[in-house]
């Protein structure tokens, strides 16, 4: 876990802004069930910098606000699979991170897929609308398989530009200062 510092909880509070910004202004919502958007990006990159602690608050914080923001009571299924949206790349970080390839970061998007948006976001929103199990996870598998490709794809790019290396460059330099080297 990282050590939760001014420079961890700004970048977090940034990623956690941009999250609630695209899944509540850019997004496309079809119905009451289905929501087209890439908002789980930050989160995930939360998790693969910061690990899993960080990630999972990043997640947890997201849906909570966001919620707030649009003017309804969280679902405590959606906030697990929120959650997980962040814990699950923090506790994976080492596989993908290894040796990074588009595929390893597909297996990861694709197991909170599988796990998270279609296991308990699905179970959330069936208990939540009352829709019928079929029609709610068939038209939420498609929704997850296109929205897997587009995050991992996002979450790749994102993950081996320059903005890791700056967020990893901004981690060591905190490291790096001492009480007795930081000037009052």
């Amino acid at each position: 876990m990282k050590k939760l510092n001014s420079r961890v909880i700004a970048f977090a509070g940034v990623l956690i802004a941009m999250n609630i910004i695209l899944s509540r202004v850019v997004a496309i919502n079809i119905g009451s069930s289905l929501r087209i958007t890439v908002s789980a990006t930050p989160i995930y990159l939360a998790g693969f910098w910061f690990g899993p602690f960080v990630g999972g608050i990043c997640g947890g914080l997201s849906d909570l606000l966001g919620c707030l923001v649009s003017g309804y009571a969280p679902n405590p299924l959606i906030l697990v699979s929120s959650v997980l949206t962040g814990v699950l790349p923090g506790l994976l970080k080492g596989f993908v991170t290894r040796k990074p390839d588009i595929f390893r970061f597909f297996g990861v998007v694709a197991l909170h897929g599988i796990v998270g948006s279609l296991g308990f976001a699905t179970l959330g929103l069936r208990l939540y609308t009352g829709m019928p199990w079929a029609v709610l996870y068939s038209t939420r598998a498609v929704q997850t398989l296109l929205l897997t490709a587009v995050n991992s794809m996002l979450v790749f790019a994102l993950y081996r530009s320059p903005l890791t290396g700056l967020v990893t460059k901004s981690m060591s330099q905190m490291r790096r200062k001492t009480p007795e080297t930081v000037k009052r």
